[in-house]
Formats: C-alpha cells, sequence, structure tokens
C-alpha cells in the first residue's frame, strides 16, 4: 500500500513537472514569434540617413543663422564645433558632461538642439517644419 502511495505521488509530481515544462515550452516559443516579429520589421530611413550620403545639397544661403531653417539639412553626423558655428551661429547654452549639448532656444530638450560626443555631432534636433532628424 505504501508502495502504491509513493508511486501515484511521483506521479503527480511528475505531470505537475510536465506541465511547468509545457507551460515554459509555450511561452518560450510566443517569445521567440514576438521576436521575429519586431526583427522582421522594416528600419526607418531618416532625414539624416538621407543627408549623410546626399552630396547634391546647394550650399546654405544664410550661414551662422540657425533661424534658417535651411541650415538646418546640412548638419552631419561626424561635424566638429566650429563646422556647426559656421553653419547655424553661437549656441545660446552649452551644457557639458559625459555629451556636450548645444541649445538654440530656451525651450532646451524640446527646441532645436544639438548633441556631441567627443567633440562631435552625434544627433540633433531641427526646429519644426525640418524632417527626420533628431
Amino acid at each position: 500500500m505504501a508502495g502504491s502511495v509513493m508511486a501515484t505521488s511521483a506521479l503527480a509530481s511528475d505531470k505537475a513537472m510536465q506541465m511547468q515544462v509545457d507551460a515554459l515550452t509555450e511561452r518560450l516559443s510566443e517569445l521567440e514569434q514576438r521576436l521575429n516579429t519586431i526583427e522582421k520589421k522594416p528600419t526607418m530611413v531618416t532625414r539624416t540617413t538621407i543627408i549623410k550620403t546626399d552630396n547634391s545639397l546647394p550650399p546654405p544661403t544664410n550661414p551662422g543663422e540657425w533661424q534658417d531653417t535651411a541650415n538646418w539639412i546640412h548638419i552631419k553626423v561626424g561635424m566638429d564645433y566650429q563646422d556647426v558655428r559656421d553653419l547655424l551661429g553661437e549656441p545660446i547654452k552649452i551644457r557639458r558632461g559625459a555629451s556636450e549639448f548645444w541649445y538654440y532656444t530656451e525651450q532646451k530638450f524640446d527646441g532645436p538642439h544639438l548633441k556631441f560626443l567627443f567633440k562631435k555631432v552625434h544627433a540633433w534636433k531641427a526646429p519644426e517644419g525640418i524632417a527626420g532628424t533628431d
């Protein structure tokens, strides 16, 4: 009788463990499907990417004026401080740290600004109306 109880107990334990393994296997399968879906989504091409590869842009019409939105299309990843000053003029505020941020309005991150890493342009947000930046 004791052997029969132990066998039933072991069987119940095996069944519970198998249910857990099945649940984990099902969850893993769901997660793999979600990952495959995410990996298959096309990457978005941004204006920044186009600018980096397009050499046919006309020269800036009003260099040194950040308010001239046409100047912002000439910003490229890798530009140095002087290139940016020549193109947009002096920022109203510079925040230095691990990265450096140049702000062109009091709006800080909500307004036009640039982010520098290692003294080179890394990212930026142009004024309203310039698509595909930041």
